[in-house]
């Protein structure tokens, strides 16, 4: 008896939700039903709320196909047009070569006398690893959530050569790359001065 009260509470439950949604008429004729049930009219609103319950069912989930389907070609155009770019930054990357920074920085280097080549291109990978490493902390700041003043600051920061490490530098790439003795190197003092004497 209980149990024929809560199949009761359900259907009627159904009807509730059944009767806030878009109605669609349904004839008589398209249910399939026994006599019996035909002639029993609460019997057939309950098959005609269950069709019309099967027809909205059917319906989201012909919509939910439809939005996989247009979420499928929105990925594959995405995806040609990341192609595309990736492309095109390619090629443009190669036709702009000998204009990049390095290209720039070689061709002038390459015209200075080869024993203090290898002094100036030190100094230029250093000053990269620099740059690197100042955009890579203002991108850490930005990422998190921090303001873009701070992040600039530690950028300026971190990219930043003072006098005394670039005399310091000179010193050790002199010595590196046998252009100065590393005693005589020894005689100046951090800003690149001999001491006076008298």
């Amino acid at each position: 008896m209980t149990s024929k009260f809560v199949f009761c509470g359900m259907i009627l439950s159904l009807f509730a939700i059944l009767n806030t949604t878009q109605i669609f008429a349904i004839e008589s004729e398209e249910i399939k039903a026994t006599e019996k049930i035909k002639n029993n009219p609460v019997m057939m609103q309950i098959l005609k709320k269950i069709e019309q319950s099967k027809k909205i069912l059917a319906e989201m989930q012909e919509g939910k196909k439809i939005q996989s389907q247009q979420n499928k070609a929105i990925q594959e155009a995405r995806n040609i047009a990341n192609a595309r770019l990736n492309e095109e930054i390619g090629r443009m990357n190669k036709d702009n070569e000998p204009f990049t920074s390095q290209s720039a920085f070689a061709k002038f280097v390459s015209k200075k006398p080869i024993e203090i080549q290898g002094i100036y291109l030190s100094m230029f990978s250093y000053q990269q690893d620099k740059i690197k490493s100042a955009q890579s902390a203002r991108d850490h700041i930005l990422s998190g959530g921090g303001k873009a003043k701070d992040a600039w600051d530690a950028y300026y920061k971190n990219s930043a050569t003072s006098r005394v490490q670039m005399i310091s530098l000179n010193k050790d790439f002199n010595v590196k790359y046998a252009n100065a003795d590393a005693a005589i190197q020894k005689i100046f003092d951090l800003k690149g001065k001999i001491p006076r004497t008298d």
